[in-house]
């Protein structure tokens, strides 16, 4: 029962972003969002999320803490960053640091494909990937999706289809686990991250 919350916690560190406003400087134009993590109805973390427009392309920056009490503290801190260039992801990393351990995963283009090197709790993965990837999940946090999209987990270097539930939700299989995503004009209100002891949801922040 604990590894398999922990490895909620892990899911829930993945799914990130959302658009609350926008800056402006030398280098680029800048989306920064924020939210809430809730869990059974209290909220255990936060999670920033940043977007970056630069005339070499996009970098998406995911930050989150969690931390709650579940037959002992559990406290995950997650850091995530994705370059694109021309619409094309070039490389992602994923940084977990818990008091379960260290873990990081890198996805990398390498001429004609990815090389992977997938690492998370309990969990290793290699498998290359031989095809051109255009989004991802940071990406559904700001664009809503269309079914059928094809994307990647950047934290398990795994491909997903997006399918569509009912207009404005979205489902995605993450390594057996589905997750929801919630839009109301065109806007990310909720992700719902489902598993077989609780529900996570991340919600947007209004202030």
């Amino acid at each position: 029962m604990y590894l398999n919350t922990f490895k909620s916690v892990s899911f829930i560190l993945v799914f990130l972003a959302f658009s609350l406003g926008s800056s402006l400087n030398g280098f680029g134009q800048t989306k920064t969002n924020t939210y809430d993590i809730v869990l059974a109805g209290f909220t255990i973390g936060s999670m920033q999320a940043d977007k970056t427009t630069t005339p070499k392309g996009e970098d998406y920056q995911i930050h989150s803490k969690v931390e709650f009490w579940f037959f002992g503290k559990i406290h995950v801190e997650f850091l995530q960053k994705a370059h694109y260039e021309n619409g094309q992801l070039m490389k992602a990393t994923t940084n977990s640091d818990s008091n379960r351990g260290n873990f990081l995963t890198s996805v990398t283009w390498n001429k004609d494909h990815y090389d992977v090197d997938a690492n998370s709790y309990k969990f290793h993965n290699e498998e290359p990937i031989n095809q051109i990837i255009n989004s991802s999940t940071a990406a559904l946090y700001f664009h809503e999706p269309k079914a059928g999209d094809v994307l990647i987990s950047e934290n398990f270097g795994m491909l997903t289809t997006v399918r569509e539930i009912e207009k404005g939700v979205y489902e995605i299989d993450v390594n057996g686990n589905m997750n929801r995503f919630h839009y109301e004009g065109g806007v990310l209100q909720k992700v719902v991250l489902e598993n077989n002891i609780k529900n996570y949801t991340i919600k947007r922040r209004v202030d």
